[in-house]
């Protein structure tokens, strides 16, 4: 037989079948034109087009992607889509799986994130795009500057203007969103001593020895008027608002009292700013020229405390972003937030591990500066609808510990808990199109349900001294405290799901049928009994002369209530064969208390305009059942600045009537929406002073603009960044003899 024939070698035979690269003729990747029409893409060499697109004189693109091969067998790929399938039948009984259209509409209806190549076509994704930024456009409105602002379509602002349109009271005006921001007129130019001399100030009370005020003044207790709101900043400010720490800062300031020339910039901004806040809470008479000077001091402070990276720079920023958020100065307190959470990550109060060398009381300061910058954050966020700049708040930090700072047991732990609650609950609409239904985040897997089934869990692990039946029994000084808790629940909730039961409301109206959706029923009745308990809770309060109407969140949870109510009625007075009387005497109630707190004239701006609108929901509603005529309103100018409209301060009609409202005039009904920090109060007193009043017949100026620095390249140049000496420089409040609290005579003397 003859020899085999010898095999080849591998090597040669390789390279004899590989064909090299120049005498390749398969393009590497397929023009747009020849992938269409599914033909072989030849490009020769030295041209940048194929051979077809050269003939026909088209331009040769390659913008589609080289189609993805699909890597094991046939059979292993459909086992795994069996396998899926059955897992979403498992979760979802009532799923669709038969067409990729139904599960990419079960996708959307659950809040699932799609990838792109799970997308619709492309067409139906430039329709969803243009969508998107359509909504985009509507949530850009103007300012009083002249400019626009970001408010995201899940706001309160966006919400409330549904709720109008629903009624029928959409008329056409002008929303006051931010305040001006004008700069100074005029600085004064006072020296630092002007704080601590009452001789170089003209307003100030004159008193012996005015010339060795720095020798006389070692203590404290020799300088009443500075004591006075010290003592009530953190007797009612601090408790809900803990941004200072008081032995800290009694010891910074005795150390001013004797050197004030030699203070920390940021510390003396914070001062300034507790000044501007307690006057409010002591109600101590001061005219404008006096917390004008002082918020200049403020204003002239901020630009040394913004370029400090320390614990005190964020106190000083917290201050002052809640006096102007609560002086219609919305915009700016909304920067110096983020400003603040800036400073507080590059100083590491998020993480507990950077916290080496400091005392344990120390740390827990830390931690409760972290956690009252993120709610602060947090409450603004869900009124805007706008990304937070704290992306993951608690993974690297803990629960300030109650028995070393204070506190009932677990309420620091629960309480921070509930506004990362709030925090998921703000994300949770994001997870959906802006063209999606308001149905498409209310099934069970979606994360607005998810959140909700949080916040239950929530309130059912409230061990029992923490349960709203438990106020009776706790300490008077942790009362209000424990019921703005359960308060801010309430809040969470209607956040949460006022958009389902907007959408019911609807649907209802539209229709005259209620919605086949349970999920969105249920997300609805959830929003309307936390409606009804947010008002009862506020009443609450109220009962026990703690409600606060002058710096904290009461008057906003008041008026979140009050929206929630009005829609509960909507759908009632649709679905017929319900009792309405108890959301309807708990908005009547609410309007009440809203009027009556208005009469309070050191009520600031903002809060007032949130108040003044309770009283027109409380209208809106009755509009629902007893239609009135309402006059043509008048679009609002700005020439003069907001103004606010309030009741005469005789009420004998109001007081005989205690349901009977004054329409607000729509040239003062400003609508301004933002959140507040959780408040501690004051107890209660009558508004309507006696003959020994100071002032019986005005009003504290609430809508002054406090002017704010405006940093433009226009005039960079007036501010001295480097000159600290011209920054201190006290004042004293004018001397306040008596109790605060309590209207009448009183006995001569310090307080």
């Amino acid at each position: 037989m003859s020899a085999s024939t010898p095999a080849p070698n591998s090597s040669n035979a390789s390279s004899s079948r590989r064909v090299p690269l120049d005498k390749r003729k398969r393009t590497e990747t397929s023009c747009d034109k020849c992938k269409s029409r599914k033909q072989k893409c030849r490009k020769e060499p030295g041209h940048d087009a194929c051979r077809y697109c050269i003939v026909h004189n088209i331009e040769c693109l390659t913008t589609q992607p080289r189609k993805k091969r699909l890597y094991g067998s046939v059979e292993g790929l459909g086992t795994r889509l069996a396998l899926l399938e059955s897992l979403v039948k498992g979760l979802l009984p009532e799923a669709d799986v038969s067409s990729t259209e139904s599960l990419r509409q079960l996708a959307m209806t659950h809040g699932i994130p799609l990838p792109d190549a799970a997308g619709s076509d492309r067409h139906g994704d430039n329709d969803e795009s243009g969508e998107g930024e359509g909504d985009d456009t509507v949530s850009l409105l103007p300012d009083q500057q002249g400019q626009v602002q970001y408010i995201g379509p899940g706001s309160s602002l966006s919400f409330h203007f549904k709720l109008r349109s629903l009624v029928g009271r959409s008329a056409p005006r002008e929303f006051v969103l931010f305040g001006k921001n004008a700069a100074a007129q005029a600085s004064p130019t006072a020296s630092d001593d002007s704080l601590s001399n009452p001789q170089s100030n003209p307003t100030s009370i004159p008193r012996p020895s005015a010339s060795r005020s720095h020798q006389r003044r070692t203590t404290p207790s020799e300088s009443p008027n500075h004591e006075l709101l010290i003592r009530t900043f953190f007797d009612h400010i601090q408790p809900d608002f803990p941004v200072l720490h008081e032995p800290s800062f009694r010891e910074a300031y005795d150390a001013w009292l004797l050197n004030p020339k030699h203070a920390d910039p940021s510390w003396l901004c914070s001062f300034m700013c507790m000044l501007l806040l307690a006057r409010r809470v002591a109600r101590v008479p001061l005219d404008e020229d006096q917390e004008q000077f002082w918020w200049q001091r403020v204003q002239k402070l901020l630009p040394l405390v913004i370029f400090t990276s320390s614990i005190t720079a964020v106190q000083a920023l917290l201050l002052t972003a809640l006096h102007l958020h609560n002086t219609n100065h919305r915009d700016a307190c909304w920067n110096l937030t983020g400003t603040a959470v800036r400073i507080a990550h590059a100083i590491g109060l998020h993480q507990d591990k950077i916290h080496a060398g400091s005392t344990p009381l120390g740390r827990e300061v830390r931690k409760i500066l972290w956690w009252t910058l993120y709610a602060f954050e947090t409450l603004q966020v869900s009124s805007y609808d706008r990304p937070s700049a704290i992306e993951h708040p608690g993974l690297k930090i803990s629960y300030a510990n109650e028995r070393i700072v204070g506190g009932p047991p677990d309420f620091i732990a629960f309480s921070t808990r509930l506004f990362l609650l709030l925090g998921s609950a703000c994300r949770a609409p994001r997870t959906v199109k802006f063209n999606a239904s308001d149905e498409s985040y209310v099934g069970p897997l979606s994360p607005a349900a998810g959140v909700l089934r949080d916040l239950v869990r929530w309130k059912d692990t409230l061990p029992h001294h923490l349960r709203l039946d438990a106020v009776d029994t706790s300490a008077p000084v942790f009362e209000r405290a424990l019921m703005i808790m359960h308060a801010s629940y309430h809040y969470t909730i209607i956040v949460l799901c006022r958009s389902a039961l907007l959408a019911r409301a609807s649907i209802l109206t539209k229709t005259g049928q209620d919605s086949t959706n349970s999920a969105l029923t249920s997300m609805a009745d959830a929003c309307s009994e936390s409606g009804r308990d947010l008002a009862q809770t506020l009443l609450k309060i109220d009962a026990l002369g703690k409600f606060d109407a002058v710096f904290s969140c009461d008057v906003w949870y008041m008026l979140a209530s009050s929206s929630a109510l009005v829609l509960d009625l909507v759908c009632l007075n649709k679905l017929g064969g319900t009792n309405m009387s108890e959301s309807r005497i708990l908005l009547s109630q609410l309007a009440d208390l809203a009027q009556r707190h208005r009469r309070n004239p050191y009520m600031p701006g903002t809060i007032e305009k949130f108040a003044s609108l309770v009283p027109e929901l409380h209208s809106m509603a009755d509009s629902l059942t007893s239609p009135v005529r309402f006059t043509e309103p008048k679009l609002e100018t700005h020439d003069s600045g907001p103004q606010t409209s309030l009741p005469p301060p005789q009420l004998s009609q109001a007081d005989t009537e205690p349901h009977i409202y004054h329409q607000s005039t729509p040239g003062t009904g400003a609508y301004m929406f933002a959140d507040q920090i959780p408040g501690r109060m004051y107890p209660d007193q009558p508004y309507m002073g006696t003959a020994t009043t100071i002032h019986p017949n005005t009003r504290f100026d609430r809508t002054t603009q406090m002017q704010f620095m405006d940093f433009t390249i226009n005039n960079i140049n007036d501010w001295n960044w480097g000159d600290i000496g011209g920054l201190l420089g006290p004042e004293d409040v004018p001397t306040m003899h008596g109790n605060p609290h309590v209207h009448g005579p009183q006995p001569t003397g310090p307080n």
